[in-house]
């Protein structure tokens, strides 16, 4: 059995990228300026670079949108005018274990998520973003490793 190709993370980010692109056109072409939110994504006052931001409409009349945070943590992404939840998630190396799947194989790179576990569920996230209709509204999120 052929196993599918798994993306790697560069290719999740160009993906969510180009989500965000498409987004932003399709918002400029319906007549009314894009709603946008802007930002900057910290953990205990750091940057948090590569992370993903998904806005899901608290309603949920309304799309989701995708982003990711650049090398210095800033954000930009166009949204539905709604107060929206927002999740974030990013992951990181911490060590190397044995392939699951290939345990003779080498050592390979552990991923671990980089974030706290409330900031990953819709269900939980404290994160919430309430952009103004048509106009780019910065929104700073300051997450904690502590409560």
């Amino acid at each position: 059995m052929v196993m599918p190709p798994v993306a790697t993370t560069s290719q999740r980010a160009a993906i969510l990228r180009s989500v965000a692109i498409a987004t932003v056109l399709f918002s400029a072409g319906c007549g009314k300026p894009a709603t946008v939110i802007e930002g900057l994504l910290s953990l205990d006052g750091q940057p948090v670079p590569n992370a993903t931001l998904e806005f899901f409409p608290v309603s949920g009349k309304g799309g989701v949108s995708f982003t990711t945070s650049r090398p210095d943590g800033r954000y930009r992404v166009a949204v539905w005018p709604t107060p929206l939840k927002v999740i974030v998630t990013a992951t990181k190396v911490d060590g190397k274990e044995r392939d699951a799947l290939a345990p003779d194989g080498p050592l390979v790179d552990r991923i671990v998520s980089a974030l706290p576990e409330r900031y990953g569920f819709q269900a939980n996230t404290p994160l919430v973003a309430e952009p103004v209709e048509g106009k780019t509204t910065t929104i700073d999120f300051a997450l904690e490793s502590t409560k």
